[in-house]
């Protein structure tokens, strides 16, 4: 089989470890692995090509599907356009357009879970640092500071009063030039939360995260320790119900355990493969090269059909 890789980043020395494991699991299976970056990508507007790639036009067989990786943290919705235009170009896209916009956009990814009822934390979005004192009227301090996009627990902060959170808010408009979002801090949770890695509708790993002494962000990136996790039915269900709400092939949702039952703080796009495997004793990779291999099958079907 002749899987892409398209990855956000510049060079071969900084792709993502995890997406390193992955590419030599494939391989090791006997697959052709091509890595495909985007600052290489060209998208080709009124002549029918779609797309070329280091100057060479990309046909649409010459993939049988294409994994994303976008751990980028700008715009998704200049970013996302890459993604979109290899679907219009007919190619098998894992994860889609929308999905990675819509999970990138924490807005998006709020708006959609909270219309759908799933629980989600109570938060406020603004936009102008003005409005600090009546968005920080709904919680009780300290509160948690987001960026729109981020990654890795970047763009999250720890206002630990009104006092200390207007200098937050001022900051990040003026570095993400647009919204951020004051989300309620919830005490019982002690610093923990669930990452559930989704893949094809199935739940394949799940591990509880804890953060550091001195650190409230969990995340594995943050110094924060990992163990296997052992889920609720709720919780097995809400993670896989908020996958398809926002239209994911694969994603790690989070999950806080509080006193009124488990909420989702984020639905990752691109969730990392090393310390959910290192938790759980899933062999993650594997895992994944188990579903892009049920897709390119389904991708080579097709063809021979039509043929």
């Amino acid at each position: 089989m002749n899987i892409g890789i398209l990855t956000f980043v510049s060079d071969k020395k900084k792709i993502a470890k995890g997406t390193k494991s992955l590419i030599k699991e494939l391989k090791q299976r006997g697959h052709k692995v091509t890595v495909l970056y985007t600052p290489l990508v060209g998208l080709v507007f009124g002549n029918g090509k779609k797309l070329v790639y280091d100057g060479k036009v990309l046909k649409k067989d010459r993939f049988d599907t294409i994994l994303v990786r976008p751990g980028f943290t700008s715009d998704p919705s200049v970013q996302s356009s890459f993604i979109k235009q290899f679907q219009l170009a007919g190619f098998d896209i894992i994860n889609s357009y929308i999905g990675v916009f819509r999970a990138k956009n924490k807005i998006r990814s709020l708006q959609l879970l909270d219309h759908y009822d799933v629980a989600v934390p109570k938060t406020v979005v603004t936009k102008d640092a003005t409005t600090i004192t009546e968005a920080a009227e709904a919680f009780r301090f300290p509160v948690i500071v987001k960026a729109i996009y981020g990654t890795h627990g970047r763009g999250v902060f720890l206002a630990e009063s009104k006092r200390s959170l207007g200098p937050i808010i001022e900051y990040l408009t003026a570095k993400e030039k647009g919204p951020v979002s004051l989300q309620e801090y919830i005490r019982e949770a002690k610093g923990k939360d669930l990452r559930i890695f989704v893949c094809g509708k199935k739940i394949i790993a799940a591990m509880e995260r804890v953060a550091k002494s001195g650190e409230f962000r969990a995340n594995f990136h943050k110094g924060g320790t990992v163990t296997v996790a052992d889920l609720s039915k709720e919780e097995k269900k809400m993670a896989l119900r908020a996958a398809n709400i926002l239209g994911l092939d694969i994603a790690g949702v989070d999950i806080l355990r509080t006193k009124s039952g488990p909420k989702i703080i984020e639905v990752n796009s691109n969730p990392g493969l090393e310390g959910i495997t290192k938790a759980s004793g899933v062999n993650v990779a594997s895992k994944l090269a188990d579903y892009i291999e049920k897709r390119a099958t389904r991708v080579i079907n097709a063809r021979q059909t039509i043929a």
